[in-house]
């Protein structure tokens, strides 16, 4: 897996259809847990974010790894990221009436997620018992796309 930056990400859109600014690509995410600085991850085997006319929508699927499954496990289902488009200050996709979930720090919100990991970072790990939300000191999500999907 790589990093991958925006121009990057504007480069994999460009050989794509428009439907989908990424599309068929896995999906890592990596945190750095407060205070033990220890490494957890989650891991998608599809990762697919629609266009800009769908709102950068994320879909993911094929969750495996030891950090919790935070698009899809988030407290409860009102909060799931997957699915949602992205939010940011000055565009709010989100499903909360009442506010921009994204008004801070972009992100896939439904109804204000605890997971983010733009500006102040949370992973939302189900597997802990209780299910918890983790302090992250540092974070980094990596894709690799066209490796035995097309």
């Amino acid at each position: 897996m790589a990093c991958v930056d925006n121009d990057v990400i504007e480069e994999v859109r460009c050989c794509r259809p428009m439907t989908a600014y990424v599309l068929g690509c896995r999906l890592r995410v990596e945190v750095k847990i407060e205070p033990t600085g220890e490494w957890l991850w989650a891991e998608y085997d599809n990762m697919t974010v629609e266009s800009e006319n769908n709102k950068y929508t994320l879909h993911v699927t094929g969750y495996h790894g030891n950090a919790g499954d935070a698009f899809n496990d988030d407290h409860a289902v009102n909060w799931q990221s997957n699915g949602m488009p992205f939010s940011t200050p000055d565009v709010d996709n989100d499903e909360n009436p009442k506010a921009n979930c994204g008004r801070k720090y972009g992100w896939w919100y439904k109804k204000c997620s605890s997971s983010r990991l733009n500006g102040r970072s949370v992973w939302y790990s189900a597997p802990k018992k209780p299910p918890s939300t983790i302090k992250v000191s540092f974070s980094r999500m990596m894709m690799q796309c066209g490796v035995g999907n097309y």
